[in-house]
């Protein structure tokens, strides 16, 4: 009798303790993803999409020339297109510590951070507690994010304002009334105006999906909280569109350059929109997510699923280009499949909970350490996403290494970097310069044009580059809508148009076939400059 009770009262301890020890596991899982994305944060932004990257450089750089002598300078040649949030922050940052690119950087990162904490607020409440560290484990840790999320490019700090939008939605719908309406209101607006249009499929699922849950179809379509939500929700980017089209013009063909309903009866489409989809969460983690919305418990938590779902479904078919060429469109994604596994990993807490030894003492032990275990399990899901990159099928491998191998590769960023420098004290910082410069193999971009720009700290235009796909297994390439006019006559438009200088090439693009007209047009034409290791630059005022 005396051994029972004091195994009962052991028990409760533990019990006690349960919520403690899940606070430290959280906390030591946002401190090592914290940890994770500074390692190498100083380094220049060319391992994830660097031509985004820069034109947000370029941006800030301008916003804080302009705070300090009033003139706005810097410009990226495609000027503003969304609003430039971070690049305002970053600015004002500049003001304090000067111009340094891991403050955005560090921006982006604390973003991602924040969205971990509304990702567990909401994950506790559909799952459970627990469940919910599995769910953080996930959008911490899986590969893609490390660099995703700390790049500077406005997509951490949607996705943040996107899962924050989701908790004010669900507290909305699980109390109804007018403040909490306002609050959910307010926050989707800032999230979708962020970046626009993009996570709205999702919030607007999330709330329609709820709302039907609780109403049937017919009420909530006809309900006035619906229709202030959506009002509310859509006004900042109605009116940025609004005087972006009509006012002051810079956003003109934009939404025609991302939406191609043709693209939905190609292929390719669909083959480019699976491939991001295993690159960004995986093959395993993606299959298991959708299993988690048919585990979760009906109701609420199954309704706000499925309309996240439906939403990004939405958004793919919308977005048809950038869903399947662009993987970090799919960004948003991660923690729809993060909120998506808490239902799997509480199902595997519970089958262990059912296969211990029956007695109070081992259900309460395993109920506070089960926490541990299921992270054990989801390190196994990007373990075998490892392995699956072998066979091809997602890229996670290519991403640990990536973080792994940051050092070794920062002499080589650090040369790439001297070199750009030089090139722009070459040219004398010429604000009149046509360029068509790569970048080096490991970054991944054809045209760097916009790194060039900014260590350089010239000004100009990039000239029209080869863009590389692949199709149907062969690599070929792809003819924009000017590709029909040669290279001479368009040499001769710039020329008058623009007026420029000098023209800066690298070497990377100096040797391909795609070159070849230009190479003799201008060697026949321009004496050259300068020549280095990795670039040649012409002087277009002068002839030979």
């Amino acid at each position: 009798m005396v051994h029972e009770r004091s195994q009962e009262m052991t028990g409760t301890r533990i019990f006690l303790r349960e919520p403690i020890l899940r606070l430290l596991i959280l906390g030591l899982l946002f401190v090592a993803a914290l940890g994770l994305r500074l390692y190498g944060i100083n380094h220049p932004p060319m391992e994830f999409y660097p031509v985004r990257q820069y034109h947000g450089a370029l941006l800030a750089r301008g916003f804080y020339e302009w705070l300090m002598t009033g003139n706005l300078k810097t410009v990226p040649p495609d000027g503003i297109i969304e609003p430039p949030i971070l690049e305002l922050a970053t600015s004002l940052a500049y003001l304090v510590f000067g111009e340094h690119l891991w403050i955005p950087r560090l921006l982006s990162t604390l973003c991602w951070m924040v969205g971990g904490v509304f990702l567990y607020l909401i994950a506790k409440r559909i799952v459970s507690p627990n469940a919910a560290v599995f769910s953080v484990f996930f959008y911490l840790f899986v590969p893609y994010s490390v660099f995703a999320s700390r790049a500077f490019m406005s997509d951490p700090l949607m996705v943040m304002l996107m899962v924050a939008s989701i908790f004010t939605i669900l507290n909305y719908h699980e109390r109804p009334s007018t403040r909490r309406l306002i609050v959910a209101a307010v926050a989707s607006s800032i999230a979708i105006f962020a970046k626009p249009g993009i996570c709205l499929f999702q919030l607007f699922g999330a709330f329609v999906s709820l709302a039907v849950y609780r109403q049937g179809v017919w009420r909530s379509l006809i309900s006035p909280h619906s229709l202030i939500f959506a009002a509310l929700s859509t006004l900042p980017t109605g009116l940025y569109y609004l005087y972006g089209t009509v006012v002051a013009t810079f956003l003109r063909g934009q939404a025609s350059g991302k939406v191609d309903p043709q693209l939905l009866l190609n292929v390719s489409f669909w083959r480019g929109w699976i491939v991001s989809i295993w690159v960004v969460v995986g093959a395993i983690a993606f299959v298991g997510a959708l299993f988690g919305v048919l585990l979760v418990r009906k109701g609420l938590p199954r309704a706000l699923l499925i309309g996240l779902w439906s939403g990004y479904l939405l958004f793919g078919l919308t977005f048809t280009h950038h869903i399947h060429t662009h993987s970090y469109y799919s960004l948003q994604l991660i923690p729809v499949v993060a909120l998506s596994l808490g239902p799997v990993g509480a199902s595997v807490m519970t089958y262990l909970n059912h296969t211990v030894n029956p007695n109070h003492l081992g259900r309460v032990a395993l109920r506070s350490y089960g926490t541990v275990i299921v992270l054990a399990l989801s390190l196994s899901v990007l373990i075998v996403g490892m392995v699956e990159y072998k066979l091809g099928l997602v890229e996670y491998k290519s991403s640990i290494s990536h973080i792994a191998e940051q050092e070794r590769v920062a002499p080589i960023y650090a040369r790439y970097v001297a070199t750009l420098q030089e090139i722009g004290e070459v040219v004398d910082h010429s604000d009149r310069t046509l360029f068509l410069y790569g970048c080096p193999r490991f970054v991944g971009e054809s045209n760097c044009g916009w790194a060039l720009m900014y260590h350089g700290r010239l000004s100009g235009h990039s000239w029209q580059y080869p863009e590389r796909i692949i199709r149907e297994g062969r690599i070929q390439m792809v003819l924009d809508n000017k590709r029909d006019i040669d290279t001479e006559r368009r040499f001769s438009q710039r020329l008058k148009n623009r007026s420029p200088e000098y023209f800066i090439m690298s070497k990377g693009w100096w040797k391909v076939e795609e070159t070849k007209e230009l190479r003799r047009l201008l060697t026949e034409n321009f004496p050259v400059t300068a020549r280095g290791a990795d670039y040649v630059v012409f002087h277009l005022t002068e002839k030979t």
